[in-house]
This record gives structure tokens, C-alpha cells and sequence, in this order.
């Protein structure tokens, strides 16, 4: 299944002099408020939109390919067994889980996982 999601649906990333032009972009269609952490103002290094931009391409679309593999290491991502890196041995697509292989207490176990909760390692 492919779709296409915003990344920080939202958001919008805008440089300006806050002092001079803060009531322009705060007064401008669309806009709700500048993003503020308590009394800070929310800003990112240019160096982190450029590498958003040219991770992004021309068309600033980023495929993702989340089809997994037998054989492919992972990550869990959520649970008790967060952090752990564990090997694909069955894919489910039915059920949209797989079943991997996990060293617990010095003995290899398997066990099934939503695909949702793991990453490719």
C-alpha cells in the first residue's frame, strides 16, 4: 500500500527576523501561532532544514520502503522489548505482523510483533 503523509503536517518552517516581522507571520492567513517550548522560541539549525531538503529531493517527496524481509534485522520500537534488536524469521501480511527471533535468557524464542512496532535495524 503506498500513500503519501506530510512529515509535520501543520508546521511550516519559515526564517525571519522575529523582532521586526513577528506580527507580519503571526497576522498572516493561515497561521496559528510561532512555536514556543514555555518561554522559548522553537528553532532548528540550518544545517537540519538542509539535510530535511536534500534527503527530501527535488520533488520533496521521501519514499519509504516498509516491506520487510525474512533474514532482516530489526528493531522493536514499542513494548517491554523496546531497544532490542531482533531477525525477521516469517512475515504475516495478513495480520500485518511478523514473527522473530529473540535471544531470552540465552535461549533463542520467537515470537510475533506488529509490523507497526518495529524499524529496520
Amino acid at each position: 500500500m503506498w500513500f503519501v503523509e506530510a512529515m509535520f503536517p501543520g508546521y511550516l518552517f519559515a526564517r525571519f527576523c522575529y523582532p521586526t516581522q513577528r506580527g507580519a507571520v503571526e497576522s498572516t492567513h493561515g497561521i496559528r501561532a510561532i512555536l514556543r517550548f514555555g518561554d522559548c522560541l522553537a528553532t532548528l539549525p540550518e544545517d537540519t532544514i538542509a539535510a530535511f531538503q536534500s534527503h527530501a529531493g527535488v520533488d520533496a517527496v521521501i519514499t519509504i520502503d516498509s516491506s520487510l524481509q525474512i533474514g532482516q534485522p530489526v528493531h522493536i520500537i514499542e513494548g517491554p522489548f523496546r531497544g532490542l534488536e531482533v531477525v525477521i524469521t516469517q512475515v504475516l501480511p495478513a495480520r500485518e505482523r511478523i514473527r522473530v527471533l529473540v535471544d531470552f535468557l540465552g535461549r533463542p524464542l520467537e515470537m510475533e510483533v506488529p509490523e507497526a512496532k518495529v524499524l529496520p535495524a
